[in-house]
């Protein structure tokens, strides 16, 4: 079946490129991944991530996905069926270069997002000052020139001071099995996300801590944001910035661990710098890298991390070699729950 992934990404590459720049057109959806605002240098600013693409135009290319997956549709439960439907839909998504929007603020500002390279455009704006500043700020695309669009999002900002908790999402929220490949699939694509066991007790105590944000960091492929956001909302879950991975080409759908750590460990550098006051809480399990990801954070900002709590789902507590070595004279804060 591997076969198939070489030839789909090609065919899609060939319909991504474009001949210039244009503005969006009928048919072009854009997807927003919220992200984070700051204060710097006395202003506040605000980092915007988009994906522009059009929905499914090649007949077939659903089942060529389930195929990969070694899933046959025909024999899948009609609610199985329908989430497959949705879960993979920008992965047979054509995901547009060469686009061009705008974006508007709540405070009525306009801001000229970068031309979309392999469908996505990233930007850091600065805001209109505020007396006090929102803990949520909406922004949406710019409608006076493109009537059909109503994509929304926000972007989460953060006090100077507070404490900032940083939380994996596969086996530390919802349950997933990454280690299990063949669950991994099913809890991804076909199965309802549940929540983990005392996870919400956990943000429930989070929330009481000193101008508490949250900011999702995750190696699950961007093409998720939008069952996740579901999921969040359903289960109330804090609203908080993501941070997942970058990964249009469908050959990267399942990242090596040299991938998922490079990912996470610039993606909370990042928020470290972007937040140079705040304290930090870093929540993971023992599945994958998490651990060693967040030792050596630790370790780079000793004074700045409080906390690390890892959910085990490898049957290792803290006395186990894995964290005696991985933790060596940094144990103080970790927490196995």
């Amino acid at each position: 079946m591997k076969i198939f992934l070489p030839l789909l990404s090609m065919l899609l590459l060939c319909l991504n490129t474009p001949l210039f720049a244009a503005e969006l057109k009928a048919g072009d959806h854009v997807l927003f991944i919220p992200g984070i605002a700051y204060d710097a240098d006395g202003e506040q600013r605000a980092e915007v991530s988009a994906f522009v693409y059009e929905k499914e135009q090649m007949p077939g290319i659903s089942r060529l996905f389930a195929a990969y997956l070694g899933v046959d549709l025909d024999e899948l439960p009609p609610e199985q069926k329908e989430r497959y439907d949705w879960r993979t839909g920008l992965f047979r998504a054509d995901f547009k270069s060469g686009r061009e929007f705008s974006v508007e603020f709540s405070d009525g500002s306009l801001h000229a997002m970068p031309e979309t390279e392999d469908g996505k455009s990233t930007a850091i704006f600065k805001l209109a000052p505020q007396g006090k500043p929102q803990t949520k700020i909406p922004f949406a695309v710019h409608t006076p020139p493109y009537p059909e669009s109503d994509s929304k999002s926000f972007v989460i900002y953060a006090a100077p001071e507070g404490v900032s908790i940083i939380l994996d999402i596969d086996d530390t929220i919802k349950v997933s099995n990454v280690r299990d490949k063949k669950a991994l699939l099913l809890n991804t694509f076909f199965n309802d996300y549940t929540p983990t066991a005392g996870i919400k007790a956990l943000f429930a105590a989070f929330t009481q801590l000193e101008n508490p944000a949250f900011h999702y960091v995750s190696a699950s492929p961007a093409h998720f944001y939008p069952a996740l956001a579901e999921f969040f909302a359903r289960e109330q879950f804090p609203e908080g910035s993501f941070h997942l991975r970058d990964a249009t080409d469908l050959r990267d759908l399942a990242p090596s661990r040299k991938k998922v750590i490079a990912h996470k460990t610039l993606a909370i550098e990042k928020l470290f710098a972007a937040y140079p006051g705040r304290k930090f809480i870093l929540v993971g399990d023992s599945g994958e890298s998490d651990p060693e990801i967040y030792a050596t954070i630790k370790r780079k900002f000793p004074d700045r991390v409080l906390e690390i709590y890892i959910r085990n789902v490898t049957d290792e507590d803290a006395d186990s070699p894995r964290f005696q070595k991985t933790y060596k004279g940094i144990l103080e804060g970790l927490r196995i729950f």
